[in-house]
């Protein structure tokens, strides 16, 4: 079913306005993703956010770019009547992951988000688009030997690499046939990887072992919020949710202690 919400926010002063729109599917749609983006923005006074979104469950970029729906939020822009000024995509994680060992699911992926930064483009040529790269699943998953966890990999660690091979391939496919484009990728899966390493108790994870709980919906957040509008983004946000604050803290201090993984996003 598709979810759509725009909603503006009143700007500090001085803060500039940026216009958001996401499309993806359930890891998007889980917790209200946009929204948080937005409240993290909105809290660090850094930005003054305008979040769009539409989902679908399992829906890929493929499926994204060619949706009439889809399509019709990117052309008429945010709320205010101006046009987005980043796009947000999510691919179908094990797509995701195939893509990082198949050829066949590696051209479908890369296809499917070239199609959507030319269509972004054709809007306004200065949108940012920024490619929301997946987690694994937990671990747990391929223990109780979990058939979707097997499709993505032998380990979650080999879907990891895969995942993030596949959108790396993706995003230099795309600017390739999109000269001049500006894409990038928000290495959410890495920073999943490295707060689970650093914090491994901290619940990162719904009770599915796929889906994002509270706290990874705001870790996920604050790393597409930091690669929109940076480091002050994630130092200056002060919104928890529900969430104990110590806990938002601790996976923000991971962000800020390795901004190399920032730097090395899609290499």
């Amino acid at each position: 079913m598709a979810a759509f919400g725009c909603r503006a926010q009143a700007a500090e002063e001085g803060a500039p306005h940026v216009r958001i729109l996401f499309l993806g599917n359930s890891y998007t749609a889980f917790n209200g993703l946009p929204a948080i983006v937005g409240e993290l923005l909105l809290s660090s006074k850094v930005l003054a956010p305008h979040i769009g979104s539409y989902t679908q469950a399992s829906y890929k970029l493929e499926l994204h770019a060619n949706d009439r729906d889809a399509q019709t939020l990117l052309k008429q822009g945010a709320e205010d009547g101006k046009p987005w000024d980043v796009l947000v995509v999510q691919e179908q994680s094990v797509l995701s992951a195939m893509a990082g060992a198949n050829p066949e699911a590696q051209q479908y992926m890369s296809g499917g988000l070239a199609k959507l930064v030319a269509l972004a483009r054709e809007v306004n040529p200065q949108m940012l688009i920024v490619d929301f790269q997946v987690w694994a699943r937990h671990e747990s998953l391929w223990k109780k030997q979990a058939e979707d966890a097997l499709s993505t990999g032998a380990s979650a660690a080999e879907a990891h690499a895969r995942i993030r091979l596949a959108n790396a391939t993706a995003v230099q496919t795309a600017l390739q046939g999109n000269p001049g484009a500006s894409i990038l990728v928000s290495p959410v899966g890495d920073f999943w990887k490295l707060v689970q390493e650093t914090y491994p108790a901290l619940p990162l994870y719904a009770e599915d072992g796929t889906h994002p709980a509270m706290l990874g919906s705001i870790l996920s957040a604050l790393v597409i919020a930091g690669s929109i509008g940076g480091r002050k983004v994630i130092e200056q946000s002060n919104w928890t949710g529900d969430c104990p604050p110590s806990q938002v803290e601790r996976v923000k201090k991971v962000l800020l202690d390795h901004p190399e993984v920032f730097k090395n996003a899609g290499k």
